[in-house]
């Protein structure tokens, strides 16, 4: 008996050991980042939103997303979360830095991310992390695809990060990683008969959970940027038909007759409108959401599912044929708004809603703030770690910017939690109201019931351009149209 009670007593003893252990240990952190991802895609976002708006391509004609809707019921779901610049390469340096655009050296695609900027995997390697970025990068210049690209962010393990392309299936040859679909020898972005081994969706999971599963005591950060649902709008078997029979209209603000805002462009060619495209949209986004849940899976049946940070998010959104568009580049909100979603269980509520703006240059400083880090006090993206906390928590600069891409000002904006004030160099302002104009068809501006709104962004605007020097401002349409506004406000 006194045998049988030591060994119930020490294994108790290095049972608490370990649990103590666990409790210690600090946090993992995986970054989920998509490429031209329309945000009514997640179940999470339609659940909170109107019929009309969550099946804005047909009554019925929906993609089913359980894994990142589990994300969001076990965390929170940013339902005002736009991407700073609605492009590839700026709005990944802002993510990845917590600095605007025109400080990180890479405001428009293709240009190099300035390295004497710190990046999230700067700051985590300098913690203890180990890290790795798997996938899609974008930040290291014109090299396509350009594996291990010469300026990769400090991230640690970069043996499967491509500088940029929408490869659809990837294969190791000879220990080293290439595009598999080929023509003539060079890499196209065909799919090739890809399958679950070999699609780009599925391969870059494969590869992240290599690297998770990697026996260490230290903490990891791994960042999976998947190159879909971004065009060429393929995807392999089953997910490549699996949606044909949908339902798909075109959406509401299609061919509405109506003149669009200036700040879109010159004219351009309307593109028409093909349900078989936004089923195999569908197709890459649901092929994504599968992955999503075999990371979820492993990483609990690892036991490390509830000590890791998630974050997922993208770079921007795609129209799919709203206001005759396709793609990005614009303030509309299906190019400029994108999906938000954390989990990190004992530090943010399940099931919390956080409907004041965000962008994702807060990115990288929430996740610092998260984890109980110091934050940098260059960054310009907000730490919103305590007010995911705590849904009660107020906020006192609950207004997010966003800007074009480029070096040369086209449009600024500036969004609170109902309102979007758009200031551009061709256009008068134009104001959009999320709650009287979902689809985003009227201009506010100066309208009945609006009195102050465009002031209050308009200051707010102002103050941010003081702030962090935005170049755009020193363009005369862009000053003028801000000071227009202003004096307005003072006349009244």
């Amino acid at each position: 008996m006194k045998v049988v009670t030591l060994v119930l007593l020490v294994s108790a003893t290095f049972g608490a050991v370990r649990f103590s252990c666990a409790e210690s240990t600090k946090p993992n952190v995986l970054l989920l980042i998509t490429d031209e991802h329309n945000f009514r895609t997640l179940g999470c976002y339609r659940e909170l939103m109107s019929r009309p708006q969550a099946e804005m391509w047909g009554e019925g004609a929906i993609v089913e997303t359980p894994n990142l809707d589990r994300i969001a019921k076990e965390g929170v779901i940013g339902t005002r979360a736009y991407a700073t610049a609605p492009v590839c390469t700026p709005c990944r340096a802002a993510m990845i830095t917590g600095r605007y655009p025109h400080h990180t050296g890479a405001p428009q695609n293709n240009m190099v991310l300035d390295r004497r900027v710190p990046t999230l995997a700067d700051r985590l390697g300098d913690a203890g992390y180990r890290t790795a970025f798997i996938g899609k990068w974008h930040l290291g210049g014109p090299g396509k695809p350009e594996w291990k690209p010469k300026v990769d962010g400090g991230f640690q393990s970069t043996e499967y990060m491509f500088n940029r392309g929408h490869w659809k299936k990837f294969e190791i040859v000879d220990g080293k990683p290439r595009v598999g679909a080929r023509k003539n020898g060079k890499p196209t972005y065909g799919v090739d008969d890809a399958n679950e081994k070999t699609f780009a969706t599925d391969w870059l999971t494969d590869r992240a959970i290599e690297f998770i599963e990697q026996p260490q005591d230290t903490p990891f950060l791994t960042v999976i940027s998947y190159p879909d649902p971004h065009g060429p709008n393929t995807v392999r078997a089953p997910y490549d038909h699996r949606f044909d029979d949908l339902p798909f209209a075109p959406p509401r603000t299609y061919q509405t007759g109506v003149a669009p805002p200036k700040w879109l462009g010159g004219e351009t060619k309307h593109p028409v409108f093909r349900g078989s495209d936004m089923s195999r949209y569908f197709g890459m986004v649901q092929c994504i959401d599968d992955n999503i849940g075999r990371l979820l899976d492993r990483l609990e049946q690892s036991g490390q599912l509830d000590n890791t940070l998630i974050v997922m998010t993208s770079d921007h959104g795609d129209l799919c044929y709203e206001h005759d568009r396709q793609n990005k580049g614009n303030p509309y909100e299906g190019s400029a708004r994108v999906p938000m979603l954390m989990r990190f269980p004992g530090t943010i509520p399940a099931g919390t809603v956080y409907r004041k703006p965000m962008g994702t240059i807060d990115v990288t400083p929430t996740v610092i703030g998260l984890l109980g880090l110091s934050g940098n006090p260059d960054d310009e993206g907000r730490d919103l770690s305590q007010e995911l906390k705590s849904a009660d928590s107020e906020n006192t600069s609950s207004i997010t910017f966003l800007r074009n891409a480029g070096t040369k000002a086209g449009w600024v904006a500036a969004v609170d939690e109902r309102y979007k004030l758009i200031i551009s160099i061709n256009d008068r302002p134009w104001l959009f109201d999320a709650e009287q104009d979902p689809d985003e068809l009227l201009n506010f501006y100066n309208r009945p019931g609006t009195d102050g709104v465009a002031e209050r962004l308009a200051t707010a605007l102002l103050e941010y351009s003081r702030r962090t020097d935005d170049p755009y401002f020193a363009n005369q349409r862009i000053s003028d149209s801000l000071d227009m506004i202003l004096q307005a406000d003072g006349e009244q």
